[in-house]
């Protein structure tokens, strides 16, 4: 699901969801407080560089800028993290913001396009690389069991350009494994189960272990 769906209909959707409880539970961007590089479907984004027309300056990130494929508008939702430092294309799934360290503030977003309520919002760690390996996990020095941190509603009522964005940010510290993805949530008719279609993903990786996995290799190599 492209990630700027999120942005065009969250406004609707959160209110709706939060008195019927019949609509998918709402996603929330969230992304380090660090610098990043957002891996991106080639399906759904393109990049441009200075010189091309619809190339601005003001987006640049590494000296490319991220378009959406058939629009070839910015994707704002993408933008909100402060620290991108350029973008690569990926096949294998893994679209989000992949970055290096077990130990980092994570920002939890509310961007939307008007004031809205995000009720219980759940933060979940999954996709643990090796497979089937438990990392060490906790947040904001609270040991953290199941891959699920309860991040409590969010209200988003700042202005910010066209649209709104009020953010939580908490601090993760994780050890034992190569990396893990972090996505979240609200979890508006409290089922602790994710209805709807993909969220923002976020990829944290252990530089300092070696990883024979393919995709945390190609991650690895990102930083060289």
């Amino acid at each position: 699901m492209k990630a700027s769906l999120v942005g065009m209909l969250v406004a609707l959707i959160a209110p709706l969801a939060m008195s019927s409880g019949l609509l998918a539970d709402p996603c929330l961007v969230v992304y380090p407080d660090a610098p990043c590089i957002y891996q991106y479907d080639p399906s759904e984004y393109f990049t441009v560089g200075p010189g091309d027309p619809l190339y601005d300056a003001r987006y640049d990130r590494g000296g490319m800028v991220l378009l959406e494929t058939g629009s070839g508008e910015i994707d704002l939702s993408i933008y909100q993290a402060p620290h991108i430092t350029g973008f690569a294309a990926t096949y294998d799934g893994n679209e989000g913001y992949i970055f290096g360290g077990t130990a980092f503030s994570l920002i939890i977003d509310g961007f939307s396009n008007g004031p809205t309520t995000y009720p219980d919002v759940l933060v979940i760690f999954d996709k643990v690389v090796p497979s089937g390996c438990v990392p060490t996990l906790s947040v904001d020095g609270m040991p953290v069991t199941g891959g699920i941190y309860h991040a409590g509603d969010l209200i988003v009522s700042t202005p910010s350009g066209s649209h709104y964005s009020d953010t939580k940010t908490i601090w993760v510290d994780w050890r034992g494994c190569y990396g893990v993805r972090i996505w979240a949530f609200a979890d508006a008719d409290h089922d602790h189960k994710r209805d709807g279609g993909e969220c923002f993903t976020a990829f944290s990786h252990d530089l300092t272990i070696p990883t024979r996995e393919t995709t945390w290799g190609g991650v690895k190599e990102l930083y060289r």
